[in-house]
């Protein structure tokens, strides 16, 4: 009985004096380092629309601050169009129908397709050599009374060629496939 005694304080003593350790130590310093990497400077939250992100890369790649950037609704004339009338000449893909190079100083964020034609079933996206995105349009003029869709933002950098490639099941000299999205340039190059 004495030996139960013993074990039973030497279990209670373990016991008691495990819980006071963790209730007594010191919590361990919590360190923060900033995204930056440069003590003292303040992280910077990552862009999360594609605008942002264009605005983010035109300072970096520019040197400029944000008040010497101009945004601004993407037009034709972005994509190396005078309208955004199509001519869609062959059945199947029609490889090119918009082939430019994105301006030097300027950065394009492609963010919905407005279409209610007939001809144009699919678009095909290139950036530089990649392809970057590949939709159907066919539909939209069914599904929305504003014939428009959101498409995952393609961004694309000065310098760099754009190919936009549309799968027709009709010819149509005059097919109006509308991008939209936004352009981020250097101030004055079409807005002051």
């Amino acid at each position: 009985m004495a030996k139960q005694k013993q074990m039973m304080w030497i279990i209670g003593a373990v016991v008691i004096g495990g819980v006071l350790y963790f209730l007594l130590r010191k919590p361990e310093p919590v360190v923060v380092i900033p995204a930056v990497g440069v003590p003292g400077v303040p992280a910077v939250a990552e862009p999360t629309t594609c605008q942002g992100r264009a605005i983010q890369l035109a300072m970096k790649q520019l040197g400029l601050p944000e008040s010497e950037l101009t945004v601004r609704s993407l037009i034709p004339q972005d994509l190396g169009l005078t309208t955004w009338s199509l001519n869609l000449a062959a059945i199947g893909w029609n490889n090119g129908v918009i082939n430019t190079t994105i301006a030097d100083n300027r950065f394009v964020c492609i963010t919905g397709i407005s279409y209610s034609g007939t001809a144009a079933e699919s678009v095909r996206v290139r950036v530089g050599a990649s392809t970057v995105a590949q939709f159907s349009i066919e539909q939209v003029p069914g599904i929305t009374t504003t014939h428009h869709i959101d498409i995952a933002p393609i961004l694309a950098q000065q310098n760099l060629p754009v190919v936009v490639d549309v799968y027709a099941s009709a010819i149509s000299a005059t097919d109006n496939v509308i991008f939209e999205g936004a352009t981020i340039e250097k101030r004055g190059m079409l807005l002051a």
